[in-house]
């Protein structure tokens, strides 16, 4: 039982921080986008 248990739980945890690291690349690959817009529109 503990180790079903400390099994599942280390299940969770891995699948929180692979959510969070997916989550972190998302969003740099978001904002080196709108950098790159706004680089290319411009007005001076």
């Amino acid at each position: 039982m503990f180790l079903t248990l400390t099994m599942l739980a280390a299940l969770i945890s891995i699948m929180f921080v692979t959510s969070v690291a997916s989550t972190i690349s998302a969003l740099r690959e978001e904002r080196e986008q709108v950098r790159a817009y706004i680089k290319n529109h411009r007005v001076f």
